[in-house]
């Protein structure tokens, strides 16, 4: 977002952790109130706590994010006090035992975690893209391991937000068992995710763009760059519909253990990669056959860190309009 330049003293450190469904991620951060902010350490461990039965975190998943979490706070607390912020997403909310998870943070590392509504990610996630990309009207994607969250833009206000339940380690467990995963696998998925948009979603405008957040969007960015090397950025491509097209059909034909040798594709994303690109199908398809995919970096950490460096004042960016 911003960088800063102020002197220490007058500077807050802040120590940002984000446990989502698929990994969760760490950041210290220096911020200035009124200025800026400047990110001193990030960290990401894959913790897949959206791998366990529907409703429920898996112990060994909890276990590690616990670990994981300790590790962070005792390094960027070594001789400093950084406030904690921490959130969680998907899988934490719909979990039924989430205090497994959560309680234990509470008495051993003194962290209260807040919770996101389903309503509140897919917000947050729109504007940090709103504040990064020039959008005028379309839909905002956060495509994560457990969820999608979902934002209308007309004019630059975000209109409504909803949060539906085809995050891409969700709906590979469900739906994909082959490896690979065999066509009929893949028509149902791609029924359950067209069925669920055309009741959540209404159909696209023309101008409408479809701009897309989230480790799956950023891991077809990569390989499609990887595809066609040119020096272009991530954050700001635009995908046509026959680029996914492309890459899906690459992803179909390779069975999950050797999807990590795909240019581009991180070895961890390579069980889940496939629903999330028919998840982006879907959603272009929804929106009309002009429509294309904005790759957008930044998400919900970046607008938290802009909170608290700017205390709400992002409305001179990107306005919200009331729901």
């Amino acid at each position: 977002m911003r960088r800063i330049g102020a002197r220490a003293e007058t500077a807050e450190l802040v120590a940002l952790v984000d446990l989502g469904s698929n990994a969760s991620r760490f950041l210290l951060a220096r911020v200035v109130e009124g200025r800026g902010f400047e990110v001193l350490q990030k960290e990401r461990v894959q913790t897949r706590l959206g791998d366990g039965p529907p409703g429920r975190l898996r112990p060994d998943a909890v276990d590690a994010t616990l670990d994981c979490v300790h590790r962070f706070l005792r390094r960027v607390r070594n001789g400093q006090s950084p406030r904690v912020v921490a959130i969680a997403t998907a899988a934490v909310r719909d979990a039924t035992n989430r205090d497994l998870l959560l309680g234990a943070l509470r008495e051993r590392e003194g962290v209260a975690v807040r919770v996101l509504t389903g309503r509140e990610e897919a917000r947050l996630g729109a504007e940090a893209a709103m504040l990064s990309l020039p959008i005028r009207d379309g839909i905002v994607a956060d495509l994560g391991g457990g969820s999608l969250q979902l934002t209308q833009v007309r004019d630059r206000r975000l209109g409504r937000s909803l949060s539906l339940p085809l995050g891409t380690i969700r709906l590979t467990r469900r739906f994909l068992r082959g490896d690979p995963p065999i066509p009929a696998e893949v028509e149902r998925l791609r029924r359950e995710v067209g069925e669920l948009l055309m009741q959540a979603l209404p159909a696209g405008r023309p101008g409408d763009r479809l701009i897309g957040l989230g480790g799956t969007v950023r891991s077809v960015g990569r390989i499609h760059l990887a595809a066609e090397p040119d020096g272009r950025s991530r954050h700001g491509l635009r995908l046509q519909r026959a680029d996914l097209t492309a890459i899906r059909r690459r992803l179909e034909r390779v069975p999950g253990r050797l999807r990590h040798h795909v240019r581009g594709l991180k070895a961890e994303r390579a069980d889940t990669i496939l629903a999330g690109v028919l998840v982006l199908e879907e959603l272009m398809q929804r929106l009309g056959r002009h429509a294309d995919l904005t790759v957008c970096t930044a998400g919900v950490r970046d607008r938290l860190l802009w909170s608290e460096a700017f205390a709400g004042r992002a409305g001179s960016r990107a306005q919200a309009e009331p729901a």
